[in-house]
Formats: C-alpha cells, sequence, structure tokens
C-alpha cells in the first residue's frame, strides 16, 4: 500500500502499519487540518481507520488517533459506517451525561455529558458536502470524534468522581469495576509509554 506522505507533509508508515495511538503520543492534542481533495490516499485512511476500530471494538476512531493529524474520521452505530471529511459541528440540542470510553484511553471510562441531538455537516468519500442529523448514541459518537480532530479528549469533559477502569467480569458476566482519579489514570498511560499492555 502507498504511503500516505500526502495526508499530513511527511511520510508516514504504510497504511497497514497503522495502529491507535495511546494517550501521551502528540497527535492526540493537535488541532487536526482539513483535507483539501478526498483523494485515493484519503479513502485508503478510512478504510484502515474502519478496520482498526472494529478489531478494538469501537463506535468511532480520528485520524489523530492513528497518528495522523487531519480532519477525517469514521463512526459506526447500528452497523452503519459513517466516514467523514473535514466535520464540523453546526448545532446542538440538549445534555445527556452516559458512560464514555475511548481507544486511546483503552479500559478507563465516566460519565461524559453531550447533546442529545446535533447536526454535522461533513463531506463523504466522493468528496459531495452532506448533513447529518443525529440523536443519542449517533450524536455522542459525532461529538466524541470531532472533539478528536480539535486536539480534545473525553477526560476534558468527564464527571471525575466517576472514572473507573474496567479490570474483567465476573462469572455472570458482570463487569469489575476500580474506581480511579483522573491525576492517577493519566499517570497510568504516562507510564506504560504507548506500550498496549497496562
Amino acid at each position: 500500500m502507498a504511503a500516505l506522505e500526502s495526508l499530513s507533509g511527511r511520510r508516514h508508515a504504510p497504511a497497514q502499519q497503522f495502529k491507535i495511538v495511546r494517550y501521551g503520543h502528540p497527535a492526540l492534542r493537535e488541532n487536526a487540518q482539513k483535507v483539501g481533495r478526498v483523494t485515493r490516499e484519503v479513502k485508503e485512511l478510512v478504510a484502515h481507520m474502519a478496520e482498526l476500530m472494529r478489531a478494538a471494538g469501537g463506535l468511532g476512531l480520528a485520524a489523530n488517533q492513528v497518528g495522523v493529524a487531519r480532519r477525517v474520521a469514521v463512526v459506526e452505530v447500528e452497523g452503519k459506517l459513517t466516514p467523514l471529511v473535514n466535520p464540523e459541528l453546526v448545532s446542538a440540542k440538549g445534555s445527556e451525561p452516559a458512560e464514555e470510553g475511548c481507544l486511546s484511553l483503552p479500559r478507563l471510562y465516566g460519565m461524559v455529558a453531550r447533546p442529545t441531538q446535533v447536526v454535522v455537516k461533513a463531506r463523504d468519500l466522493t468528496g459531495k458536502q452532506m448533513k447529518l442529523r443525529a440523536e443519542g448514541l449517533l450524536a455522542r459518537a459525532l461529538c466524541h470524534e470531532i472533539d478528536h480532530l480539535e486536539g480534545k479528549l473525553f477526560v476534558d469533559k468527564v464527571d471525575e468522581s466517576t472514572l473507573h477502569w474496567l479490570v474483567g467480569e465476573t462469572t455472570a458476566g458482570e463487569p469489575v469495576i476500580q474506581p480511579t482519579t483522573l491525576e492517577e489514570a493519566l499517570k497510568v498511560f504516562v507510564a506504560a509509554g504507548g506500550r498496549d499492555e497496562l
């Protein structure tokens, strides 16, 4: 597969070598640059991001999360994959807290208040402008990924009193959680230095 040189102005490894980066990687705090034309490289990036997201069991993934600070994201809710190029939040209504996690901060969860209804404008993979109206889980996923493209993480908005690690399951399939503080959790990721094992 071709290198994704044109996406960021610097040469990257071939797409099949991309992986989801962890907290501490500088791309996660970058304000992603807009994409010009929707090129073959952009389409290849989207395809690889969708594959990585599904393999990790996620609902969405932003290009920052694979180390490419460009305004590209994918979300998949109820089996429908939505690629987004240059997504922007046009309007938002309501507010509802719900538990969130992030593929770049694995096993860490907490309650985040998000809009219940949103309108997002973006381009699709043909380059055509579209306007997406969403509510519920899809609205939450869109807001989460657009935040990523602006260098923001769910821990920036989380109710810190609700932060916890998912440490396993009981034999009955119930989650086993361990409360944590934001400071303690981020120290774990920094100490891991991007390794897969936490």
